[in-house]
């Protein structure tokens, strides 16, 4: 009998919580029972049926990105080059801001530019992970590379890390505002 698929999701521990790569976890375990799902979920709602963590220590978290069969983490540079030092190819869900899941446009550049490059497997929409998961369980992925090389398109990277986020809307930006202060001006009363 072989070993089941094992997942190591990293929503990461950023402040604003990540709840949409949960759900789409969660939904697409539910086609794949099999499945050991580890789940560091940060600020976010744990998941029904992982291994829930608020936050993993350093080392056992690069452990667990070692042995897993695939890892999905969100679309953050940091976790990303840590998968690649680690000889992975990581699936990758960029965090939106309008979605009020990230402040400005940063992953979506990033996870871009690095998708473009071969680097990571981007999904936008839940059915695109759903995919780049089930190709991983079939073994039809590549979730593992050799020895990091230098990529031509690295100063394309920098420049695109350059460029100012985009700005998002007054009234986005308000509605944060809003609901950062509300919940401080109420516990003065």
């Amino acid at each position: 009998m072989s070993a089941p698929f094992t997942l190591m999701v990293s929503a990461g521990t950023y402040h604003l919580p990540f709840n949409r790569l949960g759900d789409w976890i969660s939904r697409w375990m539910l086609a794949h029972p099999e499945a050991q799902v580890i789940y560091q979920h940060g600020p976010g709602i744990p998941i029904s049926g992982a291994d829930n963590r608020v936050i993993i220590p350093v080392d056992e978290l690069m452990e667990l990105f070692a042995a897993a069969d695939a890892v999905v983490l969100q679309g953050g540079a940091g976790g990303v080059m840590d998968l690649r030092a680690l000889q992975r190819i990581p699936l990758v869900v960029p965090r939106h801001p309008e979605l009020n899941e990230v402040i400005d446009t940063h992953q979506l550049l990033f996870t871009e530019k690095a998708s473009a490059l071969g680097l990571v497997h981007r999904a936008d929409e839940e059915h695109q992970l759903h995919d780049l998961l089930d190709q991983a369980v079939a073994g039809e992925l590549k979730t593992r590379c050799g020895v990091a090389e230098r990529t031509e398109g690295i100063s394309q990277g920098v420049a695109v890390l350059n460029r100012l986020p985009q700005k998002l809307s007054m009234l986005t930006t308000f509605k944060r505002l809003a609901s950062s202060i509300l919940p401080v001006a109420r516990s003065l009363r």
